[in-house]
C-alpha cells in the first residue's frame, strides 16, 4: 500500500448521468479533496474487458491525491467503474477498505441519446449517420452478446440496463452506497447535494454557497473528423502530459472546433422503442431500490414498475 492518500469517496457511475457535475459540486466542500483528474480510471485496470496489462502500482493512484491537506474525504469519479462487474467492485473493496460509493442513475432512454450525441461530439462513430442507425447498431451488438470494447463508442445500450449490475454494488456496499437520480439533482441540486453532505457526515450548510452550474456539457464540433483526430491526440497525450497541460489542450481544441450545432432530434417513435427495450430492467431496478428503502423514485422508474 502507498503511504500517500487514496480515495475513500468514489462516484462510480454511470456514464452520461451528471457525474461531472456531482464531482464538481462535492469538490467544493472544504472537507473533500478531489483528485487532480476527475476520472483516474485506476480500478478499470482490474476489469479484463478494459485492460489486459498489469495493474499500476498503488503509488500511481495516490499521485492523484498528492495535494491532500487533511480533508476528511478524498474523492474521485470514474463512471465506467459502474458496469465493470465483480472484479472492479472487489478491487475497490480490497484496495480502499470501506469507501463511500455514489452511483448516479438517469432515465436510460435519455442517457442513450446523450451517449450518442457525446460519441458524435468526440469523433467516434463517424460512419453512423443518425440516432436511428446508432440504436440499430448497438441493439444488434447487444443481441449478439458483444462485450464492451473501450473507446469504441458502441456499448451505450448495455450501460442503461442498470439491473444487470446495480445489485452487486448494493450488496457489497450496503449503507455505504448512495444512489442519486439525475432528474432530482436537476430539479433541486442544492437539496440533493446537502443530503449527500449529511450522509457523509460533513456540514450540509455548505451547499447553500456552492456554484451549482452544469458541468461537462457536451460541446458539439464543427467537424467530426477533426474531433476524431483530437480524441486520438488526447488519448496519447495522457501518457506524458501533466493534467494542467491536458486541460490547456482541451481549451485550445474547443476554441478551434467547438460551437457546432446538433440538428438531429430525438424522434418520439424511436424513443418509445428505446423505452420498451429498457422496461424490464427498469422494473427490476425499481424493485431493487424499493427493497432498500428508496422512495420517491423518478417517473421513469415509477412508470416502469407500474406497467
Amino acid at each position: 500500500m502507498s503511504n500517500g492518500r487514496i480515495a475513500d469517496l468514489v462516484i462510480a457511475g454511470v456514464p452520461k448521468a451528471a457525474t461531472g457535475s456531482l464531482f464538481a459540486y462535492l469538490a467544493q466542500h472544504p472537507e473533500i479533496c478531489a483528485s487532480d483528474l476527475k476520472e483516474t480510471g485506476y480500478f478499470n485496470h482490474y476489469n479484463p474487458q478494459r485492460h489486459t496489462g498489469p495493474v499500476p502500482p498503488i503509488e500511481t493512484y495516490a499521485q492523484h491525491f498528492a495535494h491532500w491537506s487533511g480533508e476528511r474525504y478524498a474523492l474521485e469519479a470514474t463512471p465506467t467503474y459502474s458496469y465493470g462487474g465483480r472484479p472492479v467492485i472487489q478491487a475497490i473493496r480490497t484496495v480502499l477498505g470501506r469507501p463511500r460509493i455514489i452511483i448516479s442513475l438517469r432515465d436510460p432512454a435519455d442517457r442513450l441519446w446523450s451517449a450518442y450525441t457525446f460519441q458524435r461530439s468526440v469523433g467516434n462513430n463517424v460512419r453512423i449517420g443518425s440516432f436511428e442507425q446508432y440504436v440499430a447498431t448497438v441493439e444488434q451488438r447487444y443481441r449478439d452478446g458483444i462485450q464492451p470494447v473501450p473507446r469504441d463508442g458502441l456499448h451505450g445500450l448495455r450501460i442503461g440496463f442498470y439491473a444487470d449490475y446495480l445489485g452487486d454494488w448494493l450488496d457489497e456496499f450496503g449503507d455505504d452506497l448512495r444512489v442519486v437520480f439525475v432528474e432530482k439533482l436537476r430539479r433541486d441540486p442544492r437539496a440533493e447535494v446537502a443530503a449527500l453532505f449529511t450522509w457523509l457526515g460533513i456540514d450540509p450548510e455548505v451547499a447553500a454557497s456552492l456554484d451549482l452550474g452544469a458541468r461537462k456539457v457536451t460541446e458539439h464540433p464543427r467537424s467530426t473528423l477533426l474531433a476524431a483526430t483530437a480524441r486520438t491526440v488526447k488519448r496519447r497525450s495522457k501518457r506524458f502530459l501533466p493534467s494542467a497541460a491536458q486541460r490547456g489542450l482541451q481549451r485550445a481544441y474547443l476554441q478551434l472546433n467547438g460551437g457546432g450545432e446538433l440538428t438531429e432530434e430525438y424522434d418520439p417513435a424511436l424513443r418509445r422503442h428505446v423505452e420498451e427495450l429498457y422496461r424490464a430492467s427498469n422494473q427490476s431496478t425499481a424493485r431493487m431500490l424499493a427493497e432498500r428503502g428508496y422512495g420517491d423514485l423518478p417517473e421513469w422508474l415509477m412508470v416502469s414498475s407500474a406497467a
